[in-house]
């Protein structure tokens, strides 16, 4: 399959080769050697006019700016470099943080059965839905995809090396997908193939640790078959070679790279970088479909930076004239209720599963859990405006409001929510779309405020005629007495729910029991009522429009972290979601704050004039 000279090609500029990166460099060509291939190093002497005749000039005019800034560059060169390698020659590329644990012949071979002439593999370092550029073959020399990426004589002039802290998007694995998309001569392996371990997972390599001098420091790496590697610096590195442990452990990867001998991109300030992701974005993707946009998108918004709305209105604009279409609307998710707190825990489920792809790895060390792409803040909670006093409370004219403003709504829309509700939720659809969420929650919960009681139903009714296409969802508690002594409480105190600080990941606080009140039958049965009226006019409004949607009980699918994660895999099947619904992924979002638990018996300061039928139904020692 191979029709080129089987070679890795490995490249090392500027300083000496670190002696740690130097034992796996060995390590490497004495099995590319066993399996008869050949090592070559490209240092900074081989760069030459007649070695890289495409890109000499730019990598001449970076290696001048390298000069005279001081600045580190090296990773941009190597980009060019590497990409110009396996132009000429073919063969494999991989950086120098690579070890290879095993034959790397077998990749070129599942390339040919797929009639490819290239394979990548998926980026480890934050969203694999790129191609990495640290390890990647060709089977045959002057390859299209390489011509592309070297030969374009205009873009290697206008990529600006002052920009290096993004080269993932001039030179890297942005640049590299760009081109991808566009031939059909690659495959994109999966990462694990040689990323077993990702960018941020260093402390799972259990081959390499920097240790103290006098090797007491760490503890990672065991003694046994393992080197010391000391530095001209004084760094001390233990070393397993070869990496015999995720060799057993992942039998499938070909290579694994050990991110603790460092990364080269170089960050800047968010609200630089996100400038720069964006202007590269808009001048060099002409395809509205394209990722990318989505990608670029997600670091502008989790930058947090001050220009961070305007890069997103400049975004969505350019994809919109792409497109060439009309106004694009974000879609909408419908959850009604019966339970306000449990379709707030809804929310941040829903909230927490959007924010990564249903492939998101999820891994927890010492200090705490991770994902291995940004968050997606693909998905808006618009909240429950409808029931009891909601668009007279603090946070709707204090935090909502002054969000939908700055995507764009009006404050006539805002203002009509009550009388036109669909008008109002097809404008936030609108401009939350140009803000770049793709999902808009709305929520409706029954109404028992006694000046309006019918609001709900005619918001319902209204939204279901108006989004024929919405996902909808209906939840409702089972344990109706629970659901009394909360409705009374909030009721009576005019506290609902309480949220952990969102600038305190920290925050688990456990609120005090809650307060005991008094169970009244007139009361009880005016609310049994209306939940058992809201639940027929939900269902029978569903079943008029012959409307398919899912229906949850709180006790059945919220009530535990296992049945959180299963009802959320199964919104995922049932309408289509990109969600991740990882177990402790979806744990970790939820900032509701939950009292302490008590049995429903303390819940009432009269529990002895509940009647025996109820308390059947629903023990009062059970915890609720």
């Amino acid at each position: 399959e191979l029709e080129v000279e089987p070679v890795g090609h490995v490249i090392w500029l500027g300083s000496k080769l670190p002696n740690v990166k130097r034992v796996f460099l060995h390590r490497n060509q004495e099995l590319l050697h066993q399996a008869g291939w050949k090592l070559k190093l490209w240092r900074s002497e081989d760069i030459t006019q007649q070695n890289f005749p495409y890109t000499y000039g730019t990598i001449r005019r970076a290696l001048k700016y390298h000069d005279e800034s001081g600045e580190n560059v090296f990773s941009m060169i190597g980009d060019l470099m590497k990409f110009e390698i396996l132009y000429h020659f073919g063969g494999l590329y991989m950086d120098t943080n690579i070890e290879l644990l095993r034959d790397p012949t077998e990749l070129f071979t599942v390339a040919a059965s797929l009639n490819k002439e290239v394979f990548l593999v998926a980026d480890p370092g934050g969203d694999k839905r790129f191609a990495s550029a640290g390890f990647m073959g060709a089977l045959k020399k002057h390859s299209p995809l390489f011509a592309s990426l070297v030969a374009n004589e205009q873009y290697l002039n206008e990529i600006p090396f002052e920009e290096h802290c993004v080269a993932n998007a001039w030179t890297g694995p942005m640049f590299l997908t760009l081109k991808v998309l566009h031939f059909d001569s690659a495959v994109i392996l999966d990462r694990d193939t040689a990323y077993p371990l990702l960018c941020g997972q260093d402390g799972m390599d259990r081959c390499l640790e920097r240790v103290g001098a006098d090797s007491t420091f760490g503890g990672k790496v065991t003694q046994e078959d393992s080197v010391l590697v000391k530095e001209e610096n004084g760094d001390v590195w233990r070393v397993q070679v070869p990496c015999n442990d995720l060799k057993r452990e992942y039998p499938e990867a070909t290579a694994v790279d050990h991110f603790s001998l460092g990364k080269s991109w170089i960050n800047c300030k968010p609200a630089a970088r996100a400038r720069k992701l964006a202007d590269w974005t808009l001048r060099y993707v002409h395809d509205p479909a394209s990722f990318i946009f989505d990608f670029t998108l997600d670091q502008v918004r989790w930058s947090q930076s001050h220009n961070a709305d305007t890069l997103t209105k400049e975004l969505v604009e350019r994809r919109q004239q792409l497109l060439g279409a009309g106004s694009n609307r974000a879609q909408l998710i419908l959850l009604g209720s019966t339970a306000r707190s449990g379709s707030t825990l809804m929310s941040e489920m829903l909230r927490q599963a959007f924010n990564a792809d249903e492939d998101t790895v999820v891994w927890t060390d010492d200090t705490g859990l991770h994902s291995d792409i940004p968050l997606y803040n693909r998905f808006f909670d618009l909240g429950d405006l409808w029931s009891e006093t909601t668009m007279a409370q603090d946070w709707v004219q204090k935090d909502l409001w002054p969000r939908l403003s700055a995507f764009g709504v009006t404050r006539r829309a805002f203002d009509a929510a009550l009388d036109q509700p669909a008008l109002f939720v097809d404008e936030v659809l609108q401009k939350s779309a140009s803000a770049g969420y793709q999902y808009v929650l709305v929520k409706v919960g029954w109404n028992s405020d006694p000046k309006d009681p019918m609001l709900s139903k005619r918001v319902a009714s209204n939204l279901l005629d108006a989004f024929p296409h919405a996902n909808v969802v209906f939840m409702e508690r089972a344990n109706v007495l629970a659901q009394f002594a909360s409705l009374a409480r909030a009721q009576d105190t005019g506290e609902w729910m309480r949220f952990a600080d969102n600038a305190n990941p920290a925050d688990s606080r456990v609120l005090p029991a809650p307060k005991p009140v008094t169970f009244n039958f007139p009361r009880f049965k005016l609310m049994f009522d209306q939940r058992h009226d809201w639940i027929t006019f939900f269902h029978d409004e569903m079943e008029k429009r012959d409307r398919k949607y899912v229906h949850l009980v709180y006790e059945e699918h919220l009530a535990t972290p296992e049945k959180q994660a299963e009802t959320m895999r199964r919104l995922k099947d049932f309408f289509g979601f990109d969600v991740n619904v990882n177990q402790d992924f979806l744990s970790s979002s939820v900032r509701l704050l939950k009292p302490k638990s008590v049995t429903l018996e303390e819940r009432f300061t009269n529990p002895h004039e509940i009647p025996e039928l109820l308390t059947k139904a629903f023990p009062l020692n059970e915890i609720a």
